[in-house]
């Protein structure tokens, strides 16, 4: 999770407009829009998993399937500072480039980071979700789930 104070990566726009696009990508379907947010984290979570054991062992085909899988949930929440990230990254990978793969995965790292965070505030403030205090701020303080009818 994003530390409190931290420098954000995305632009505001892009985690304003990840309710609407996952909203879209669900066909307005809360229980869908729910169902889909958790296999986003969850999918993100174990790429980075993945990611950080193919970068230290050198697994550069590794690096580039962990990438683009990341890259493919942000296209679909529509968060190009992610997929741009992710294409130079891939690149670097299929490269073979581990000075550029080691310079550019900090940054890398921190989106997916942001972008997981973001989709966990939404997650928290879908229709039907469980109600946590303290639930990370996907933007601008606009409740995610109005992007869903029926709420």
């Amino acid at each position: 999770m994003t530390h409190a104070g931290a420098r954000r990566v995305l632009p505001r726009a892009e985690r304003e407009a990840m309710g609407t696009a996952v909203a879209n990508a669900a066909r307005d379907d809360p229980a869908l829009y729910r169902m889909l947010l958790a296999r986003l984290i969850e999918t993100n979570e174990a790429d980075m998993a993945n990611l950080q054991r193919t970068v230290a062992t050198g697994d550069w085909t590794g690096v580039q399937r962990a990438v683009h899988r990341t890259k493919g949930s942000a296209a679909l929440a529509r968060c190009p500072t992610l997929v741009a990230a992710g294409k130079s990254l891939e690149s670097a990978a299929r490269q073979g480039k581990r000075a550029v793969i080691d310079a550019l995965l900090p940054r890398y790292v921190a989106i997916v980071t942001e972008f997981n965070d973001a989709l966990i505030a939404l997650q928290a403030a879908a229709p039907g979700a469980p109600a946590h205090a303290g639930s990370p701020d996907p933007g601008d303080g606009a409740s995610p789930s109005s992007h869903i009818q029926g709420t």
